[in-house]
This record gives C-alpha cells, sequence and structure tokens, in this order.
C-alpha cells in the first residue's frame, strides 16, 4: 500500500466511524398513541369457622350462646351480601334451625343471627335479635370487606330449657356470598 493509499484508507476509516456514531439522520417523525386496558371483574371469597356450642344443660334457666365466623374477602367495588340457608334439616327454617342427634331421630333447635353491626369483628352481644337467612332481608350486607378477606361473627343462641335426649347433636350450614 503506499503512502496516498493509506491516508486515503484512514480518512474513510474515519469518515465511516464518525457517521456510525452520529446517527442516522432522519427526514421527520409521527406518533401515535398506544391504548392499555384491563378489566377487573367483581369478585369475592367465602369461608368460615364452626358455632362450636359445647356442653348444653337443659336445665338451665338461661340460654345458651356460641359464635363462629364467616370470613368474606372481594376485589374493590364488589358489593357483597352474605346468606346462610336453613341447615340440613326437614322442617328447619333460618328462624328456627335443627341439630340432629348422631345416633337417632331427635331434633334440637338453635338460631344464629347477624352481628349488631355490618363492621368486621363486631362481636356477638346476646343480645341478637335479626335471624341471618336467605330472603334479601335476612342476607347480611358486610362493610370494610378487604381483598385479602375480612372476619364477621355468626351469633349462635339455644334457647333454654329445650328437652332433648344426651348425645352428640350437627347440623351443616351453607353460607353463600353473592356480589
Amino acid at each position: 500500500m503506499n503512502k496516498f493509499s493509506a491516508s486515503r484508507f484512514a480518512v474513510a476509516a474515519a469518515a465511516a466511524v464518525a457517521v456510525s456514531s452520529a446517527g442516522v439522520a432522519f427526514a421527520g417523525t409521527a406518533t401515535a398513541t398506544l391504548n392499555v386496558t384491563a378489566n377487573i371483574d367483581a369478585s369475592c371469597t367465602i369461608s368460615a369457622t364452626p358455632v362450636a356450642f359445647g356442653a348444653y344443660n337443659p336445665t338451665s334457666a338461661t340460654a345458651h350462646y356460641a359464635s363462629g365466623t364467616v370470613t368474606v374477602g372481594c376485589v374493590k367495588g364488589s358489593v357483597p351480601t352474605v346468606a346462610l340457608d336453613g341447615g340440613q334439616h326437614q322442617g328447619a327454617t333460618v328462624i328456627d334451625r335443627s341439630m340432629k342427634h348422631a345416633t337417632d331421630a331427635d331434633l334440637f333447635s338453635y338460631s344464629l343471627f347477624k352481628p349488631t353491626a355490618a363492621a368486621p369483628n363486631t362481636a356477638c352481644t346476646n343480645a341478637e335479635t335479626d335471624a341471618w337467612g336467605t330472603d334479601p332481608a335476612q342476607r347480611f350486607s358486610p362493610t370494610g370487606v378487604a381483598l385479602n378477606g375480612s372476619v364477621y361473627n355468626v351469633c349462635g343462641k339455644i334457647a333454654a330449657g329445650q328437652d332433648a335426649a344426651a348425645g352428640t347433636y350437627s347440623d351443616v350450614v351453607t353460607a353463600t356470598v353473592e356480589f
């Protein structure tokens, strides 16, 4: 390579580096918008813990009380209501539910009530009178429902003086959240 070719090569290489580092020249620009969307449907979850009355004394002159819970979790903007059915025993209603004896046909009455306030963790006062059921007026409309779940008490009562056979009694009540 002669001296003249080497200098032309050096100039060409320098020009190539300058052009590549300067970027590409554009004749103009145009823009567009890109919309981004998502939909979140209303949804809720529900779980429950038992109302465990424990030992009942039929000779006692006072009612027997216990509480359980329902835990409701909902997406913001969901409007939940919670219903409790009448249980699994024939003839039971949401006003007068029945537990059945484990080994015979005896039934034992009990009631489930809504707590006195719709806020999470409202304690049962043992003076509740608002039956918790499935009719629209009997459903519970909780407030303060969080996505990861808020706890609401189920207030149970067994009336005093029930003449029932000794043994274990039980019922299964289904809790349903509608939203």
